[in-house]
């Protein structure tokens, strides 16, 4: 009997952990208040999540960067938005050159 429910147990398992892995998985999807890429694509003004999300840094970063004032930025309420543009001209006026490969190594 036990050899029977072990492999009905395997069977079971194989059967029901797809169906519950997809339904975490749309659960976490709908409920997510995770940044979407295509969400703010076409938006003039980000917030700081946006911001973190779209520069690849942290969002206590783009903090430090609007206190210390070289990330311009309006407080409108309690949120605090980020011009699109002025994000982009930040980024782009702070490039660094690449360390070639000989000096990695």
């Amino acid at each position: 009997m036990s050899s029977a429910n072990s492999s009905l147990s395997e069977v079971l398992t194989d059967i029901i952990k797809p169906i519950v892995e997809e339904a975490v998985r749309q659960a976490l999807n709908t409920n997510s208040r995770e940044v979407r890429p295509g969400a703010f694509a076409d938006k003039a003004f980000v917030n700081i999540k946006q911001a973190a999300y779209i520069s690849g840094l942290g969002s206590s970063t783009i903090r430090l960067y609007i206190r210390n004032r070289q990330i311009p930025a309006l407080k409108v309420g309690s949120r605090v938005l980020i011009k699109r543009t002025d994000l982009e001209a930040f980024l782009e006026s702070n490039r660094i050159r690449a360390i070639p490969d000989k000096f990695l190594t």
